[in-house]
């Protein structure tokens, strides 16, 4: 698997460091992947660890998941992005979709009954309103995103995730994560997740649980568990280098990645099909 070629240098005894990306959506919605696609990317950009969190859907990770084990690829995380107008929330390691059509606190209920981790997916002042009452039993909370890199509004700024992660009541894991749908940019916004080997998703379930991680923003800083934090700054991590090209590498790749624009247009064409009628 790729995480054997993970540095020598994220052995932090007992711990051992990974990198990942806990937010991906596929071309099931409105990503331009296939999960198929996403794990062969993912390999591609040095990730050891991935999760596709489709809209409301969990089935997709659980075809990559699937997959994965067929390619010796990543260690696939299954996951859902449990999404509506007040709240977006990535649901790691269930197993059955979680209903978008019930209060927060009842779909946090529901991610933990299947005994999986919640993060707060994108944590700007907009979702504010439901989040910050449930704040208490969250598992973590997504502090770099691709919204680091141009604040959109007042409401969707990255200065409001961290204080968000920052002035919580309790603890909270820090995740860095892309948010992937289009072109290569997946793995941009990565967590270092130290697990107790033998890395597994079941371990790195746990490492998050315990909030063993760390993500760094745009100038480098870190934000996570501090004695690992302070591990990190007596011994600099230096993120390996990724490749970033889009264009299929091999047939395999240019094969999937058709099906995942043939997917997206579908998507498209079902939305217009729904507005005429």
């Amino acid at each position: 698997m790729s995480v054997l070629s993970t540095p020598a240098r994220l052995m932090l005894r007992p711990f051992r460091g990974y990198e990942a990306d806990f937010h991906a959506h596929t071309s099931w919605s409105d990503g331009s992947l296939s999960p198929l696609g996403i794990v062969r990317q993912a390999s591609r950009r040095g990730l050891d660890v991935v999760s596709v969190t489709e809209h409301n859907t969990v089935m997709p990770s659980r075809v990559a998941r699937w997959y994965t084990t067929l390619t010796d690829g990543p260690i696939v995380v299954s996951g859902e992005e449990v999404t509506t107008a007040r709240f977006h929330i990535i649901a790691l390691g269930i197993e059955k979709t979680v209903s978008p059509d019930q209060p927060l606190e009842a779909v946090l209920a529901a991610i933990h009954a299947q005994h999986g981790i919640a993060i707060a997916a994108h944590p700007v002042k907009h979702f504010w309103p439901e989040l910050l009452p449930h704040r208490a039993e969250l598992d973590g909370a997504e502090l770099m995103h691709p919204i680091a890199y141009s604040d959109r509004s007042p409401e969707w700024r990255w200065a409001d995730m961290v204080t968000f992660y920052e002035q919580s009541e309790v603890p909270l894991s820090a995740v860095g994560s892309s948010d992937y749908h289009w072109t290569s940019v997946l793995g941009l916004c990565r967590t270092l997740v130290f697990v107790r080997e033998p890395a597994t998703e079941s371990s790195v379930l746990d490492a998050i649980r315990e909030h063993h991680t760390v993500t760094f923003d745009l100038e480098g800083n870190a934000f996570g568990d501090r004695p690992l934090v302070e591990a990190l700054r007596a011994e600099p991590y230096v993120p390996r280098t990724s490749d970033y090209a889009y264009r299929g590498s091999s047939t395999a790749d240019r094969v999937l990645r058709t099906f995942g624009w043939l997917g997206l247009v579908g998507v498209f064409l079902l939305r217009a099909r729904k507005r005429r009628e």
